[in-house]
Parts: structure tokens; C-alpha cells; sequence
């Protein structure tokens, strides 16, 4: 990701800038190159060093590169929020990496930038999306097997034995089986990711 965030870089020859804006430009783009580096980690201050320089003020041009340079920068960002999978593969692991990864994507799209940067943030979004979804967990036959029992035998009991009283609490025990055991197995897609991770 990073050799693809790096070739999003605008290549602009800085000698045709003012003297201010030519420094803030130099200043984002090492920050920038740095972050994007070989091995290189800092994607959280390259943001906020691009985002002093894009705050002094400038020329139109020199902004629209720093925001693109901002957009890069953040997308550099969700790279580290985020865990690895096995294969390589960036997912999200918990609420909190959900939330940050959201407001880093909306982030980029409010800047307008590279076309290229809008289509990753926007493909972000879809696997935030994706990420948040509820994903239903195969139990262990064991465990489905205790429970379908619980819940067809404890009804009968009360009835077998002439006790209303018994066969509605076994109706309510059993329902409340039948929830918890649906919501034991009914996770978020990123917890399951999480889950293969660890």
C-alpha cells in the first residue's frame, strides 16, 4: 500500500512557488515521504505536520497539493490503525479501529482530493461496512444439541407432570435459551476477523 500511496504523491516543481508556500511544501513532502518510507511508521504526525502547513495559509495551488498531501497521509493512517490478517490482508479488529478508519475515510473524501485516493476511502467505507456487519457463528454440535433438547424436553416436563405452572416455565426457560443461544453465535464480522488474527 505504501508504493501505491506513494506514486499518489503530486510530483510539482517547488521552484514555481513562493518562497513560503515552496518551504510548507517541502516541509509536507518530507513529513509525507518519511511516513510512506521503507519500514517507515509516523503516518499520525506526518497528518498533523501537513495539517499546520495546509492551516498557515497560501497560495490556491500550494493548498490543493497539501490536501492531497493530507489525503495521503490519512490513508497512510488507516494502514496503521488497522491489523494484519494472515494472508496480508488489512481488516478491522474492534469498534474503536471501525470508528477511526470511518472518520479518517470521511476525512478524504471531504478533501476532495485524487481521484484515486476517493476510491480508496470509498472502498474503505464498503469494508467498514462489510467489517460491521453481523455474521452468524457455527456452534459446536454439542452445544446446539444441548440446547434443542433443553428446549423441546422442558415444555413437556411441565405437561408430562400435570403442572401448568412448570410447563409455561419451561417455555419461558427455553425461549430465553433459544435468545441467548442465537446471540452467542451471532457476531460482528470484525470480532470474527479479530478472532483470526489472534
Amino acid at each position: 500500500m505504501r508504493e501505491w500511496l506513494d506514486a499518489r504523491i503530486p510530483r510539482v516543481d517547488l521552484t514555481e512557488f513562493a518562497e513560503p508556500d515552496r518551504m510548507r511544501l517541502a516541509r509536507s513532502l518530507g513529513v509525507l515521504t518519511r511516513a510512506l518510507g521503507e519500514g517507515g511508521t509516523g503516518a499520525a504526525e506526518a497528518v498533523a505536520v501537513v495539517r499546520g502547513e495546509l492551516g498557515r495559509g497560501g497560495s490556491p495551488r500550494a493548498d490543493d497539493v497539501l490536501r492531497t498531501h493530507l489525503a495521503i497521509a490519512l490513508a497512510a493512517r488507516s494502514a496503521e490503525v488497522r491489523d494484519v490478517a494472515a494472508g496480508g490482508a488489512l481488516v478491522v479488529t474492534g469498534a474503536r479501529q471501525a470508528a477511526e478508519c470511518r472518520a479518517l475515510a470521511d476525512e478524504i473524501l471531504a478533501l476532495s482530493p485524487h481521484p484515486g485516493l476517493s476510491g480508496f476511502a470509498a472502498e474503505l467505507h464498503r469494508r467498514l461496512d462489510r467489517a460491521e456487519r453481523w455474521r452468524w457463528v457455527e456452534p459446536d454440535v454439542g452445544t446446539a444439541a444441548v440446547v434443542g433438547l433443553a428446549v423441546l424436553v422442558l415444555p413437556f416436563v411441565g405437561g408430562a407432570i400435570g403442572n401448568a405452572a412448570v410447563a409455561v416455565g419451561g417455555v419461558v426457560v427455553g425461549g430465553a435459551l433459544v435468545f441467548g443461544f442465537v446471540m452467542a453465535h451471532r457476531k460482528r464480522q470484525w470480532a470474527v476477523d479479530a478472532e483470526e488474527v489472534r
